[in-house]
């Protein structure tokens, strides 16, 4: 398996929606029910990118925002038509967490959306809901609204527009729309903001995008949730995926396993070592990967119960910057 960023983004953009719970989560509309019960319309689901919880309207499927002059990306995009992106219905997730780049606003939000549809959208009076706040959109194709929800310490904007929404699809996207509080958490280190995937806080590049699940491997599927950068001349070219999906009734098994079939493109020079960051203790493996060049990489696992929890780091490229970047991710390290 070749990874690149381009393949990384294509995989992740066909994954299936995932359909998990999520903990308690606060609701953004005006009543006291939890979103997570909240019921949804028929066929509607629930994408979880924690601590934020999205509904998706009846069928919608994922789609990758194609790269181009932009440096505002969505996390996550849905679309009613994947053939005619821009004549669909929409939904737009970006999430942002503690000590990522200050770029969450609504007014960005808009503008990458109407370079999405090729149109001009409007704002209305921006009104109050729980958990943030709500501006109905209008254009000359379609409508919807868009939310811009805080939490502690995490922020989140997100879109529904089309031609087919109207204020009984803004009402049942946003009763099932939420973003969770979280513990707050330890500053990350500079050029890092702190996530939490698959069990496990972790630090991934402050200006990069959440891409969701990388798609299974060998009918298995390691990793539940990824990162890379998008835009130009990011300050950390890489990406970060976290997992529990490596099989083994050890840590030892696990790593064995990973070296075996590391879905790695050309993984060489690995070298086992045993980590503890005071928080946690497991197996470290160093590697240097890629055969465009000698990339670094680095793969942590934890031993929590029965499960195997992992996260594996990626430079693309061969900085001499990577001890550090390596020493910062593994700091940051914690079970949630």
């Amino acid at each position: 398996m070749t990874l690149s960023r381009r393949l990384l983004l294509r995989l992740t953009g066909a994954a299936a929606l995932a359909a998990a719970g999520a903990p308690a989560l606060a609701a953004c509309s005006g009543d006291s029910e939890d979103p997570q019960e909240a019921p949804l319309p028929e066929s509607w689901q629930r994408e979880v990118m924690e601590p934020l919880t999205v509904p998706v309207p009846a069928g919608m499927s994922p789609f990758v925002q194609e790269s181009g002059s932009t440096d505002f990306y969505w996390d996550r995009c849905w679309t009613s038509d994947t053939s005619a992106v821009p004549q669909g219905d929409l939904v737009l997730a970006r999430l942002w967490g503690a000590g990522a780049e200050d770029k969450a606003s609504a007014a960005l939000g808009l503008a990458s959306l109407m370079e999405i549809v090729g149109t001009d959208v409007t704002t209305g009076e921006t009104q109050q809901v729980r958990g943030g706040s709500r501006q109905p959109l209008t254009s000359s194709t379609g409508s919807g609204a868009v939310w811009t929800l805080t939490g502690t310490p995490s922020t989140a904007v997100v879109v529904l527009f089309g031609p087919s929404v109207d204020d009984d699809m803004v009402s049942a996207f946003e009763a099932g729309l939420a973003l969770a509080d979280e513990p707050e958490p330890q500053a990350p280190a500079e050029g890092w903001q702190r996530r939490q995937a698959a069990g496990l806080w972790l630090l991934v590049g402050e200006d990069w995008n959440d891409i969701g699940q990388p798609e299974e491997r060998n009918g298995a599927a390691p990793w539940s949730r990824a990162w890379t950068d998008r835009v130009e001349d990011s300050r950390l070219p890489g990406t970060v995926m976290a997992g529990d999906g490596l099989a083994g009734a050890s840590l030892t098994e696990a790593v064995a396993g990973f070296l075996k079939d590391p879905g790695v493109t050309a993984l060489r020079e690995a070298a086992v070592s045993a980590f503890s960051n005071g928080s946690l203790e497991g197996q470290r493996v160093d590697f240097l990967w890629s055969g465009a060049g000698d990339y670094h990489g680095c793969l942590w696992l934890v031993r929590d119960g029965d499960v195997n929890r992992a996260v594996i780091l990626l430079r693309w490229d061969d900085s001499d910057a990577f001890e550090q970047n390596r020493a910062d991710a593994e700091a940051g390290l914690a079970l949630v």
